[in-house]
C-alpha cells in the first residue's frame, strides 16, 4: 500500500530498511564507458549501487572536478559518499572527509571484484559466458576509457596559479637589463614604478636603478 501524504513519504524515507537504501544510493554510468562497451558487444544497467572501489567524477555541486576520484566510503545510514581527495579543513585545523550525494556522481570505472555485483553484467549479458579472460579484457577496457576520457588529478604541490607565478616573476624582476641602452624618459618610468626619485642625470637614473634591482 502507498501514500501521497509527504509525512508518510518521509517516514518511510527514514526508515527505510538497509538493502532499500542500497538501491537508492544509485549512480548513473558514464554515457561514453556505455556505448563504447556496447560496441564490443557488452551491455551495462543505466544505473547501479555505487560501492567502495569504484572510480567516479564529481559532475554537480561543490567539487565539480573533470578528473576521476576512488569512492572510500559509502554511508547507507546517512546516504552520503565519501571519495579520496574531497576534504575540508574544521577551524582547529582538522582534516575531514566531505560527504556528497550517489546523485551527483558518475561512475566511470565500475569495481567488479564483488562476485554478487558481477550478477548484474550476467542478468543484462546473458549470451556472454563470463570466463576469466573475458572479465580481464572487459576490466582493461574501462580503464583504457578512464585514461583517455579522465583528465589526470592535480595534485596540492602542482597547483600553482597564474597569480603566484607573476607576483614571483615581478618580486624577481627583470635579470641582465642593459639600463645604458634605455632612454631617459623610460628610466624615469621605472623609477616611478619602483617609488624612487626620477630627478638627475642619465648616469645617476642608471645608478639608482642598479642599487635598487641589488
Amino acid at each position: 500500500m502507498s501514500s501521497k501524504q509527504p509525512r508518510k513519504q518521509r517516514l518511510a524515507r527514514y526508515t527505510a530498511p538497509y538493502h532499500r537504501r542500497h538501491r537508492e544510493m544509485s549512480s548513473p554510468i558514464d554515457k561514453g564507458l556505455r556505448e563504447r562497451q556496447l560496441s564490443r558487444g557488452f551491455m551495462y544497467p543505466r544505473a547501479m549501487p555505487v560501492k567502495k572501489g569504484d572510480r567516479v567524477m564529481i559532475v554537480r555541486g561543490e567539487g565539480k572536478s573533470k578528473s576521476a576520484t576512488a569512492v572510500s566510503l559509502v554511508d547507507r545510514k546517512a546516504r552520503k559518499v565519501y571519495v579520496e581527495g574531497f576534504t575540508y579543513f574544521k577551524s582547529d585545523g582538522t582534516e575531514l572527509q566531505r560527504p556528497i550525494d550517489a546523485s551527483n556522481l558518475v561512475i566511470i570505472n565500475p569495481d567488479w571484484s564483488d562476485i554478487r555485483r558481477r550478477k548484474i553484467l550476467n542478468r543484462i549479458n546473458e549470451s556472454v559466458d563470463w570466463t576469466d579472460e573475458v572479465i580481464s579484457e572487459f576490466e582493461a577496457a574501462e580503464d583504457e576509457y578512464e585514461a583517455e576520457t579522465v583528465e589526470p588529478a592535480e595534485t596540492k604541490d602542482e597547483e600553482v596559479s597564474e597569480e603566484e607565478e607573476e607576483e614571483t616573476a615581478a618580486d624577481e624582476g627583470p635579470e641582465d637589463v642593459d639600463y645604458s641602452k634605455m632612454s631617459v624618459s623610460e628610466l624615469k618610468e621605472m623609477l616611478k614604478e619602483k617609488g624612487l626619485p626620477v630627478s638627475g642625470k642619465k648616469a645617476e637614473l642608471i645608478e639608482r636603478l642598479e642599487g635598487d634591482s641589488k
